[in-house]
């Protein structure tokens, strides 16, 4: 098992703008890491916009994402 973070900045829609959320993720290989990633910044996003990035305990960039969602306001 190896120890991954995931960081992902989420839009607010209010004042503040911008949330910051760290996650450590424990997964046997990149690809789960990656995997659980995806599923977690899917359901912390929740119709927001937002980009996550995952890293390996060296630093390296593993995996990115960025989702946009339209805001009416």
């Amino acid at each position: 098992m190896a120890v991954f973070h995931l960081e992902c900045s989420i839009h607010r829609k209010c004042a503040s703008g911008i949330s910051v959320v760290s996650e450590q993720i424990i997964a046997p290989t990149e690809v789960d890491a990656i995997a659980d990633a995806d599923t977690w910044f899917t359901r912390v996003l929740a119709g927001r916009s937002g980009i996550a990035t995952l890293r390996d305990d060296t630093g390296r960039i593993l995996w990115t994402k960025r989702r946009t969602e339209h805001v009416t306001a």
